[in-house]
């Protein structure tokens, strides 16, 4: 499997998370496949790229911070092990709600976490750092507050090395990721770099570690969900939204989709696939990207 990083170095974003005056440090695959089909759009290559992504080989991981190094999402469950303080040999809850405020972490402390041997103080420090989230008052005619989130390092994604998918992300630094585009928030440079050594000989979903950890949020197809659950440690995520109808003139709701959350770990894979969610009568397709993408480990 031929895969890259995309490496974006963002300087403000609005990554909404529900509300206009909320904002997140990292973003779903299915949030940047809907920019790149704005883009493809846009290039008139919008039916070269949904075949190209509609193959088996092309994946696309949600964003995750890239500080010096790739970090890997929370695995769902971990670390198993219980934390004892040496003080009063009590359990440590304070380890573990520290480290379940965790969103991701560093390739290279992954293996000490699932451990429960990592600093986690240390870790949620780096991860308050890399994403700071304000909130701007819009002044004119309607006044309004929209969150802002500043990146002291980058985000990534994995995907498929492709001179299509490079051309439309290379125009998308221009245009721009997230909400509130318009005021400038959003855009990025781009640069294209080799998976770390370790990481690409964990990606590979015919391994046969009973560990695998899912990196992009996504949902099994209907034949492949009773074998993907078992013994799987999961959240489910539920995504929504609007699109714009050029007839109706109007946002109209897109169907809901609930989805296996990045980090969620798994004994069996799964394909996915790419979901339509148009609203009802709508008159083209609106996509989901929902295909799987894993990292094996072992405990």
């Amino acid at each position: 499997m031929g895969l890259k990083i995309y490496r974006m170095h963002l300087d403000k974003a609005h990554f909404g998370d529900g509300y206009l005056n909320t904002s997140i440090g990292h973003f779903e695959a299915s949030r940047l496949f809907s920019a790149l089909c704005l883009e493809a759009l846009k290039n008139n290559c919008l039916e070269e790229f949904i075949e190209e992504a509609s193959e088996e080989d092309f994946v696309l991981s949600d964003a995750f911070p890239y500080v010096g190094e790739p970090y890997l999402p929370k695995p769902v469950s971990y670390p198993r092990s219980k934390r004892f303080s040496f003080d009063n040999f009590q359990y440590d809850e304070n380890y573990q709600k520290t480290a379940n405020s965790l969103y991701a972490v560093p390739l290279s402390e992954f293996s000490d976490f699932i451990n429960g041997k990592a600093d986690v103080e240390m870790l949620a420090a780096k991860q308050a750092a890399f994403a700071v989230t304000t909130e701007v008052t819009k002044k004119g005619q309607d006044p309004y507050e929209v969150a802002v989130t500043s990146f002291s390092g980058d985000l990534y994604v994995i995907a498929k090395r492709s001179e299509l998918l490079k051309k439309l992300m290379l125009s998308l630094q221009f245009s721009g990721l997230g909400g509130k585009r318009s005021a400038g928030y959003g855009g990025f440079r781009l640069s294209i770099i080799d998976l770390p050594t370790e990481m690409k000989r964990q990606i590979n979903t015919d391994s046969y570690s009973d560990h695998k950890l899912l990196l992009t949020s996504s949902l099994p197809q209907n034949f492949e969900l009773e074998q993907a659950m078992a013994y799987a440690a999961y959240e489910i995520k539920k995504d929504s939204g609007f699109a714009y109808s050029e007839t109706e003139q109007e946002l109209l709701r897109k169907q809901d989709l609930y989805k296996f959350a990045a980090g969620s770990v798994f004994k069996n894979t799964f394909k996915g696939s790419i979901v339509d969610v148009r609203p009802s009568n709508f008159a083209h397709p609106v996509y989901n990207f929902a295909k799987g993408l894993f990292y094996s480990f072992e405990v």
